[in-house]
């Protein structure tokens, strides 16, 4: 029977996205058709392309799964640190680590990213709208520590473009080490006390 209700095709997409992370994480995204998909989901083909167009669709919809409760966290964290962007710099940091601790689909696309996309002609799309995220990310954060700076937090002479970069490759070490074995140490736990000792080393005086 053809699923006809808005409930349906929402559930129908949501089973299509879950397959999905599943193969890609297991065989990676090169080595896996849409067809593929469609039959982990027990879904047809026609059903698969009538919610992707194509892989990178797909793709696309599972980032997209991911990004609205980060931007929730980001926004409540925001309301919390509001005068304060040393605080909230440190937060938006640790928020993207505790999501991807405790979020089935975060963790398997990130894992996907990471691990999993051979990034050839097929999917080179995938990798700039990664690289996109990211520098969005690093030029937010410079923001952040700009205005750090400039609230008398951290010292003028601190060099914010360089130090962000310094911080935000710190984090992604530590995700992807934790990402090829999530038993082997505390992500989260990880993240806090290499973000407060970098932190603590930034604020000491010259």
């Amino acid at each position: 029977m053809v699923r006809r209700t808005k409930a349906d095709a929402l559930a129908t997409k949501a089973d299509l996205l879950d397959a999905a992370e599943r193969l890609f994480s297991a065989q990676g995204v090169a080595n896996t058709s849409m067809m593929q998909v469609a039959e982990a989901a027990g879904v047809t083909r026609g059903a698969i392309y009538h919610h992707f167009d194509n892989k990178l669709d797909l793709i696309d919809s599972m980032m997209e799964r991911v990004s609205l409760p980060f931007d929730q966290m980001l926004e409540q964290t925001s309301q919390r640190h509001v005068d304060n962007p040393l605080a909230l710099l440190r937060a938006r940091l640790l928020n993207i680590v505790e999501l991807l601790q405790r979020d089935p689909h975060t963790q398997s696309v990130i894992n996907i990213l990471f691990h999993k996309c051979e990034y050839v002609d097929e999917t080179l799309p995938i990798h700039f709208r990664h690289l996109r995220a990211r520098n969005n990310c690093i030029e937010e954060c410079i923001l952040l520590m700009q205005q750090a700076i400039d609230h008398g937090q951290l010292p003028k002479t601190t060099n914010a473009a360089k130090l962000v970069v310094c911080l935000v490759a710190m984090i992604d070490g530590i995700i992807y080490n934790w990402l090829l074995d999530p038993d082997y140490f505390n992500v989260v736990e990880v993240a806090e006390q290499a973000l407060d000792t970098f932190m603590a080393g930034l604020q000491q005086p010259a």
